[in-house]
């Protein structure tokens, strides 16, 4: 980092990685480095993610091998061999990720040299130091480990799509925006692997398109698999609503050349439906609100669009708060690109200090963020809905905003908020 960053919105490298591989069943981290680490970071981002829970491999059972001041001397290597022996002699797994963190890297342990003694085993290892970036850059490296070490070409199947761009925990609703997903496109005739389901890592090189469910995040790794076996991607934010979602299904459709006219059809009357049983209530309250939102790229694009286009509130600030390369600013800010002049401002900031300051010159009548966000809400007399992480005020099951039924329980989340206090 070549600057302080007050209250940053994301987990390290290290963090990414980790809640990435706690997300896909059967794989077992191996974290090499120094002591802490590992529980750190778990209770840093399940519990502030919506109280998600450790799961079958998660908080104290992660093995990890605690290096000390005598690793750091001497190197750590030899630690590392004794771990990876008793990890996989107690815990049983398909595949086994080591994680180099700040101090393996640090050091320069020769962590591919050590994997060398376990080449009957299913070992891989990823170089995800915190210090190399956000928990979205860790998610990044994961996946370019994956594609080098582990996926191998297969033949195509036509009717399979990846889903690539959804960091576990540090999207709180990763799972059932992933789940809402996997059933629209499974309605047009398609299987789906997002990593998490009952399709494998080695199903990646089968898929007849990768699906990039982000501005930003997993589009390297899409490059890569369309470098080595030729699959195309397309690269679509997160959609809510049915305006997005249509336009999602059809983008898919046209590619793969399928007709989804009736099922847009049947999921927009159905959507449209349920919204408009609150339609009294927002007519008689006037609820047409002036809102901001503090998110990552990914959600700063699906709200906005949602609820400016479908819902008729007035956006005021966009406030970005993942660590975006430059290359992809000027492309998120033309997806917030609106017409009427409904387009908010666009800030990229992870300075929640800085953030703060931005908000109380907009004086918004509602707030999307954080838990982080609930004082300055308070201050301004504003609503606010935790829909980022971190937070600490909402407990997550298999909530999702994507999607058709995702924009229905965000409708309801947003105005419950709004009628709380009355």
């Amino acid at each position: 980092m070549s600057k302080i960053i007050e209250t940053p919105r994301y987990s390290c490298a290290l963090g990414g990685a980790l809640s990435t591989i706690m997300a896909i069943e059967g794989s077992v981290p191996i974290i090499h480095s120094g002591p802490g680490c590992g529980v750190q970071l778990f209770y840093g981002q399940s519990f502030t993610g919506g109280f998600r829970g450790s799961g079958w491999i998660g908080g104290v059972s992660v093995p990890s091998t605690n290096t000390y001041e005598k690793e750091v001397v001497f190197g750590g290597e030899k630690r590392l061999k004794e771990q990876i022996e008793s990890t996989i002699e107690l815990i049983e797994g398909d595949r086994y990720v080591v994680l180099a963190g700040c101090t393996a890297e640090l050091i320069g342990d020769d962590v591919k040299g050590v994997l060398r003694n376990f080449k009957d085993k299913p070992v891989i290892y990823a170089e995800t130091a915190g210090f190399k970036g956000s928990s979205y850059i860790g998610y990044e490296i994961l996946l370019d480990a994956f594609i080098d070490q582990v996926v191998e070409e297969r033949l195509k199947e036509e009717r399979l799509v990846n889903i690539l761009g959804i960091v576990p925990s540090q999207d709180v609703f990763w799972e059932g925006s992933l789940a809402e997903i996997e059933r629209i496109l499974n309605s047009i005739g398609l299987e789906v692997n997002t990593l998490f389901n009952e399709k494998k890592i080695e199903d990646l090189s089968s898929a007849a398109l990768n699906i990039v469910l982000s501005p930003w995040v997993g589009v390297k790794a899409a490059e890569i698999l369309k470098k080595r076996f030729g699959t195309p991607y397309i690269v679509n934010p997160l959609p809510i609503g049915v305006t997005e979602t249509n336009s999602f299904l059809e983008k898919v459709g046209a590619i793969l050349g399928i007709d989804v006219s009736d099922i847009t059809a049947k999921e927009e009357k159905k959507t449209y439906k349920s919204i408009e049983k609150v339609a009294d209530f927002v007519t008689d309250f006037d609820v047409q609100l002036r809102f901001v939102t503090i998110t990552d790229s990914n959600y700063a694009i699906a709200l906005n669009k949602f609820l400016v286009n479908e819902f008729g509130w007035i956006p005021s600030l966009a406030l970005i708060t993942d660590d975006v390369p430059e290359d992809y600013k000027d492309s998120i800010k033309k997806e917030l690109s609106f017409k009427n002049n409904l387009s908010p401002e666009v800030v990229f900031e992870s300075d929640s200090g800085k953030i703060w300051d931005s908000v109380k010159k907009e004086a918004p009548n509602f707030i999307f963020g954080s838990s982080l966000d609930k004082d300055l809400a308070a201050k301004l007399g504003a609503t606010k809905l935790s829909v980022s992480f971190p937070f600490t005020d909402r407990i997550v099951i298999d909530r999702g905003y994507a999607g058709y039924r995702g924009a229905v329980s965000l409708l309801e989340d947003a105005l419950s908020a709004f009628v709380a206090p009355l």
